[in-house]
């Protein structure tokens, strides 16, 4: 049975795909967030988007039960892989030296004014 998780804690998410799904003891979360809360502005640069997009997913995940120990893998898709060393320092301040295994994907367009999604795999 598949269950469908959305977050409340981010309602400004322009993502498609801003939720939850468990399945096989793991939770699927996808999200990005490149407006900043606040002010309702897009984010301008690599990190701040990768850091908004972040925090985005793991509220989620949080949601749904879980927390940033137990991510497996993160899928990030970026518009332009320059952004990989901001991505890669966003995920460092969040999970410290040894962060989840990542995948980075270039892609011509994730969505309004976005550079980057992050995909996460974590435990339940």
């Amino acid at each position: 049975m598949r269950e469908i998780l959305s977050s409340r804690r981010a309602p400004g998410s322009t993502s498609p795909v801003s939720q939850a799904t468990r399945g096989a003891g793991l939770i699927f979360v996808g999200g990005q967030m490149p407006r900043d809360m606040t002010s309702g502005e897009i984010v301008s640069g690599a990190a701040a988007q990768a850091r908004l997009s972040l925090a985005h997913c793991l509220a989620i995940l949080e949601d749904a039960g879980s927390g940033p120990e137990k991510v497996l893998r993160a899928d990030v898709f970026l518009t332009d892989l320059a952004a990989k060393n901001a991505v890669n320092a966003a995920f460092q301040e969040v999970f410290g030296a040894a962060p989840p295994a990542r995948n980075l994907v270039e892609v011509s367009d994730i969505g309004e004014g976005a550079i980057v999604e992050i995909g996460l795999i974590a435990l339940e």
